[in-house]
């Protein structure tokens, strides 16, 4: 007896997920066949999954193929085939195209660290779900969020891969120092949508420069306290700065004096430089058991770069009446009568950044934890240089 099948199934698959197939099957006189099994092939060649359903009473077999995985054509489709024949029945056949899409993965591959006034390139790969690269499709980039964002759009080539380039980088300064940056493929009658997210570095300048501060305790009683003074604050900057702090014409007690107090904060984000500078132009120290300590023509500079930092002090220095020469190395001491030390150029390193330093010119730290003055202290510091 002759028999026809009818395709009953899924008109799409996704590659990578199940799909039901199924077919009618009925013989010459329109009646459904029950309790016979159908071979239904998805795709063809090497690639072709098989699976076989039983027909039910209404003669409907079903059976599913637990996870696509077709060859993405130039058509957007893959061919059904259903056959049946057994001992009792003819053999019958039938026939679909059923659209064909494919998941894909969207992963960053670009730029990690950004700096405002520079060029930066992002860059993402598109695969499907096999891993293989995705190649000729538009991936759309949005670096920041709201008035800050900065967009770029680009192809993927043979590899996968898109890129493109945000010609000058502006984003503003977070806490956290990091930079949004979202990137999405639309997707298209082959290849489903997917996007990815990435949070990028922010390179920054911190900064700060003062005159003079000083903490002295005499048996504990408080002889001298000073907050830094003439202090430009703590700088922190991703955008070129120069700070307005006015000079300070003089400080002047008893126990100690100074005279043009000016510190400035300069950065210079586009090439990654900060500068940090205070100069005094003269000051006296006259603390009880400390010998006099005459300062003048005091400067000390902090420079930071991406790749180094460095410092400097320049002064004319006399104790006790006495002209002393100072080599200008760094963190250069010199003992005091009465067990104080004086501390020339002193350079300390700044932790947590890429690199950075913090020169005070002077330093006088007095004996049995009497406390301490600085004079002309500058710091600068670089942070997310990357690699």
């Amino acid at each position: 007896m002759d028999t026809a099948l009818t395709y009953t199934g899924a008109d799409s698959a996704v590659n990578g997920s199940p799909v039901s197939l199924s077919a009618k099957l009925t013989n010459d006189f329109g009646t459904p066949v029950n309790g016979r099994a159908v071979r239904i092939a998805l795709g063809t060649g090497a690639t072709q999954q098989t699976c076989t359903g039983t027909t039910t009473a209404s003669g409907t077999a079903t059976c599913t193929i637990g996870s696509v995985d077709q060859p993405q054509g130039a058509s957007n489709t893959v061919p059904v085939a259903v056959t049946f024949g057994d001992d009792d029945y003819n053999t019958s056949s039938a026939s679909a195209e059923l659209g064909l899409t494919s998941p894909t993965k969207l992963d960053y591959t670009g730029a990690t660290h950004l700096a405002n006034g520079t060029p930066t390139q992002l860059a993402a790969k598109l695969t499907d779900f096999n891993g293989a690269a995705v190649p000729g499709r538009s991936v759309y980039f949005a670096l920041g969020t709201g008035e800050d964002q900065q967009t770029c759009t680009g192809t993927t080539s043979a590899t996968g891969t898109a890129s493109c380039t945000v010609a000058l980088v502006d984003q503003q300064l977070t806490d956290s120092a990091t930079v949004p940056l979202h990137a999405s493929f639309a997707g298209d009658a082959s290849y489903l949508a997917s996007d990815t997210s990435a949070q990028l570095k922010l390179q920054y300048a911190t900064g700060r420069a003062y005159g003079v501060s000083a903490h002295v305790d005499l048996l504990g009683v408080p002889l001298l306290e000073i907050d830094p003074q003439s202090d430009t604050g703590t700088v922190r900057t991703a955008d070129a700065t120069t700070t307005d702090t006015p000079c300070s014409a003089e400080y002047s007690s008893p126990l100690l004096s100074v005279q043009k107090l000016c510190p400035k904060v300069t950065a210079t984000l586009a090439s990654g430089k900060v500068t940090a500078s205070s100069t005094v132009a003269q000051a006296r120290i006259g603390l009880p058991g400390v010998p006099l300590i005459e300062v003048s023509g005091l400067t000390a500079t902090s420079n930071s770069e991406c790749s180094k930092a460095t410092g400097s002090t320049t002064l004319t220095l006399k104790i006790a009446g006495v002209p002393v020469t100072v080599s200008g190395n760094p963190n250069t001491e010199i003992p005091l009568v009465g067990g104080g030390r004086l501390i020339v150029n002193e350079q300390l390193p700044s932790a947590g950044a890429d690199a950075g330093l913090k020169v005070n010119g002077v330093h006088l730290v007095l004996p049995a934890d009497g406390g301490e003055v600085v004079l002309a202290s500058a710091d600068s510091a670089m942070h997310n240089c990357g690699d």
